[in-house]
């Protein structure tokens, strides 16, 4: 089986991990600015999804990096990628909740009217979610596609083959 570092789909699947970890970074700067002096359990399980996103996934990559050699070494990258999607998913739905029921207009953070910060923290942990199932659904294809062929059985095989193989076993070719 080849390894998911030198598959194609391999090599696509670090694009959207690559956006994903850019959406973390960015949802963490929003959501650490606004639990400064707001201590909403929104925000706070927003921050600690980012941060876990990116400790996590970094871990994950990299043990896998380690053990390329081993068949199984695409799991902790497919368990990662399976989490982390639904942990994104939470976190965009309880922003959206927080932040779409109350208008522009209340002030909520920091004493001060920050909607785009709100939206932008909710766009971005969207496109996080995002990217983490596209992923997720790379590592699926991989394994799918990636398994080693297997040759036919004797029964299915044409008569030349057999003819070939057992001319082959008999040492004759």
């Amino acid at each position: 089986m080849e390894s998911l570092f030198n598959h194609p789909l391999g090599l696509v699947s670090y694009f959207p991990r690559v956006i994903q970890f850019i959406s973390s970074v960015i949802v963490l700067g929003i959501t650490a600015w606004a639990v400064q002096e707001t201590k909403n359990l929104t925000v706070i399980y927003s921050l600690v999804i980012s941060v876990l996103s990116l400790v996590v996934a970094s871990a994950a990559l990299l043990f896998s990096c380690m053990i390329k050699r081993q068949r199984w070494h695409i799991w902790p990258i497919l368990i990662t990628d399976g989490v982390m999607s639904y942990l994104w998913l939470v976190a965009f739905v309880f922003l959206a909740q927080n932040f779409n029921a109350v208008s522009c207009r209340v002030i909520l953070w920091n004493g001060l009217t920050a909607c785009s910060r709100k939206y932008a923290a909710e766009a971005f942990s969207f496109i996080a979610f995002f990217c983490a199932l596209v992923a997720l659904g790379l590592d699926i294809g991989y394994i799918y596609w990636a398994k080693p062929k297997i040759s036919a059985p004797m029964q299915e095989r044409g008569r030349e083959d057999q003819l070939g193989q057992n001319l082959a076993n008999a040492g004759v070719m």
